[in-house]
């Protein structure tokens, strides 16, 4: 009987590594975010103890009546955090190109009646929100999805104020998973700075800053 158990959850163990991998190879091929179907590898039990949302947020210091965008929001489990520490004065903008992750976001949005978040299907690519608008955006398991890295990044440096934070994580199980030496060298080649990393073997967050230019100095932008 022992033998038998340990069969089986040898077998399951490795058909979730199998599918895992098999997923990973896919979306690496095409580019292609993680599917609704796949939300479950974003928001479960586990992946919040080694990606907490709270020690995200803290980590890119998001604080009271800040604009924030979660870029790439999935399921939302950054989102509600957000929205309860930049307060009613505050705004989040939830933003996935895909509608039925903005569904899921929204059920969890409307659930916590949180009147601070807005809702964006739309690209990466294409952010429909003003110049210079936001203090501080995530990219959670998002920028390593897409094939333009460069329009996505132009685009987070043109929402983003000077100085605003752009915090890029990722986590080993993350079918497009990039590395951290890799993340950065795209950052740094978009023109951001390095200000903070924080990691634990299983995810890690890199924090950046859109520098503040001479211009924005001189007119108090």
């Amino acid at each position: 009987m022992l033998r038998w158990v340990t069969r089986s959850l040898a077998f399951g163990l490795g058909a979730l590594v199998g599918a895992h991998l098999g997923t990973r190879f896919a979306l690496r091929s095409v580019h292609a975010p993680t599917p609704p179907q796949m939300s479950f590898l974003l928001d479960n039990p586990i992946r919040r103890i080694y990606l907490d949302p709270a020690r995200t947020i803290d980590f890119a210091g998001i604080h009271r009546n800040a604009y924030v965008l979660d870029a790439g929001c999935g399921s939302g489990i950054h989102v509600m955090e957000a929205a309860n520490r930049v307060g009613p004065n505050g705004r989040v903008y939830a933003l996935d190109i895909q509608a039925a992750m903005i569904n899921i976001t929204a059920r969890r949005v409307e659930a916590e009646q949180a009147h601070n978040v807005f809702m964006l299907l739309a690209p990466l690519e294409r952010i429909p929100l003003p110049a210079n608008s936001i203090d501080c955006a995530l990219m959670i398991s998002a920028l390593s999805e897409v094939k333009e890295r460069s329009v996505v990044l132009a685009e987070a440096r043109r929402v983003l104020k000077p100085g605003g934070a752009l915090v890029v994580g990722e986590d080993v199980f993350a079918p497009t998973y990039s590395r951290p030496t890799t993340t950065r060298s795209w950052l740094e080649s978009a023109g951001f700075k390095l200000t903070g990393w924080t990691g634990n073997g299983l995810a890690y967050l890199l924090r950046f800053v859109k520098p503040v230019s001479a211009a924005h100095i001189a007119f108090g932008r």
